[in-house]
């Protein structure tokens, strides 16, 4: 009888060590895995990078890489679509004109793969941010929430989550805000920020009209009940567009469910951003500099 429990506890142990080890070597090949692009990709490029390693949006990202897919063929573009944060090196991202962070959560590049993406966008890169991209779970990434974010995320409607609500376009002159109404409605989750950002280059687009809808949360503890950011549109903002002598980048806060992508309004925004941002080539903003920025 003791020889049986012994044998037992044998057996039982080998499996709970390596599967620890094969679980941890997995991760680690999944950070350094470069999955493979095809030499037939059509140039230019677009990257939809949607990996996670905090909360996944998994309508929104669908939605989200449906809709870059159809402006890709309808703009001549390749397209390239991926959890792999393994593609962000020197190689794979020159390949690409423009990079949209499809809600991306969480640390899920390294420091290595964040550097890449830095001198990417450092020299001519163009970035599109969706929703979860600006949650803050990446805000030990010191560069990218001072650089493309600009705000800290505070919380999101939990009174309750998804609401329809009142957007208004704070800014009809510039080029992303084409054909784009003066207020129109839309059902999302809405993010509030500890503030409006103020980087230098950057232009609020889109604001939401708080008394439109709850701006409450009664479910998350670590996040303020009230998430109100002020008595008019202009004071919370949830778009934004930003242009630099290096590179061009928009955040928006919509794109919780797939049905956001689906929305006329909506896409002509994400059109116009699309369209907006690639002009952030090496040959526009490093040749002419402050001047390929609107005023």
């Amino acid at each position: 009888m003791p020889l049986k429990k012994h044998l037992v506890l044998v057996l039982l142990i080998p499996p709970i060590i390596f599967g620890c080890a094969k679980h941890h070597v997995g991760i680690a090949q999944f950070e350094q895995y470069r999955p493979p692009i095809t030499e037939y990709m059509r140039t230019p490029a677009i990257l939809v990078f949607s990996g996670t390693h905090g909360w996944r949006h998994n309508e929104g990202i669908s939605g989200a890489d449906l809709f870059f897919t159809e402006l890709a063929s309808a703009r001549g573009y390749g397209i390239y679509t991926t959890e792999h944060p393994g593609i962000f090196n020197k190689e794979d991202l020159s390949r690409f004109e423009v990079v949209i962070f499809n809600n991306v959560s969480g640390g899920v590049l390294n420091e290595e793969q964040r550097s890449m993406f830095e001198h990417w966008m450092l020299n001519g890169g163009s970035w599109i941010g969706l929703h979860g991209s600006g949650d803050y779970s990446m805000g030990d990434w010191n560069w990218y929430q001072s650089n493309l974010i600009g705000a800290r995320f505070i919380g999101h409607t939990m009174g309750p989550q998804v609401q329809k609500a009142t957007l208004v376009n704070l800014n009809s002159n510039h080029p992303i805000m084409i054909n784009v109404p003066k207020t129109w409605e839309h059902e999302d989750e809405w993010y509030s920020f500890d503030k409006i950002p103020d980087m230098p280059g950057l232009q609020v687009l889109i604001g939401t009209d708080e008394t439109t809808y709850e701006s409450l949360n009664n479910v998350v503890p670590d996040w303020p009940e009230n998430l109100r950011m002020g008595s008019t549109p202009d004071k919370h903002p949830i778009a934004w567009a930003l242009c630099t002598p290096n590179f061009r980048a928009v955040y928006s806060a919509i794109g919780h469910m797939h049905k956001s992508f689906d929305e006329t309004v909506y896409r002509q925004f994400l059109t116009n951003a699309f369209d907006w941002v690639r002009d952030s080539s090496e040959t526009t903003l490093l040749e002419q500099g402050k001047q390929a920025c609107p005023q």
